[in-house]
């Protein structure tokens, strides 16, 4: 098959499946004071994603094998599920490292997935400025179905990409559609129909709380050397007090 038809093909079956039915998605986070945490992710896709691997078994063994090969990911479990026309799948992930998360758009471990998925993980940057996270994500839904601009707008009615990310202290900045917990939850919820029309973009600022285990473990060594000081200065004192009777009995 010459590179033209295969291009035309993808096309075609892209196309195919955007017409078939359209997605939902939810993604939400969960982040501890310490960095570490767990996601749960939901997209409702057509059914023919699944034929397209092999059915729901084959669907299921790809994105295990990409859970259990990315090494930032602890543990995980994945469902999926064929509802009429509709793909449901839901993947559980927990993790040590937030900032280590980034790794996973940055590197290779998504090649292992259709091409879509990178689009949808989308690009990520996370840095620390002293004690101030940085977060910012940029996905596209629109490259992830590039059929979309071939569907009725009724395909569209009632679908929504939703992110929520649980934050261990309240934001300081940021450009989420919804704030909820005093700021400690930031809302990101689109239709999908505009999601397809530009990048989405979900960002925020916050200061990064100290984590009590971190708090005892300076907090201990600082209390011995300070201990060990008064310790110190109580001999001193007492040698002071010693010498000093000692003088006035030789007088």
């Amino acid at each position: 098959m010459t590179p033209l038809r295969a291009t035309l093909r993808f096309f075609l079956l892209a196309v195919a499946v955007a017409l078939s039915s359209c997605i939902d998605g939810r993604e939400e986070v969960w982040l501890e004071p310490d960095g570490s945490g767990r996601a749960e992710i939901s997209y409702t896709l057509p059914a023919a994603a699944a034929r397209m691997h092999a059915g729901e078994a084959g669907f299921r063994a790809m994105i295990t094998g990409f859970l259990q090969n990315t090494p930032e990911i602890t543990s995980s479990s994945c469902d999926v599920a064929t509802v009429e026309n509709e793909l449901h799948v839901t993947i559980r992930a927990s993790f040590d490292s937030a900032l280590d998360l980034k790794n996973i758009a940055e590197g290779h471990s998504l090649d292992k997935l259709p091409s879509a998925a990178s689009h949808l993980a989308g690009q990520v940057t996370a840095e620390i400025h002293g004690r101030t996270l940085e977060f910012s994500r940029t996905i596209s839904p629109g490259k992830a179905l590039p059929g979309s601009v071939f569907m009725p707008a009724a395909q569209f009615e009632g679908r929504h990409l939703v992110y929520i990310m649980h934050l261990p202290g309240v934001a300081n900045d940021s450009n989420a559609t919804r704030v909820e917990d005093s700021g400690r939850t930031l809302i990101w919820e689109m239709p999908l129909d505009e999601s397809l029309k530009s990048p989405i973009i979900t960002r925020f600022r916050m200061d990064i709380p100290i984590p009590w285990m971190l708090v005892t473990a300076v907090a201990l060594p600082i209390s011995l050397v300070g201990g060990f000081a008064i310790i110190r200065l109580r001999k001193c004192r007492n040698r002071g007090s010693g010498l000093v009777a000692a003088s006035m009995e030789s007088l």
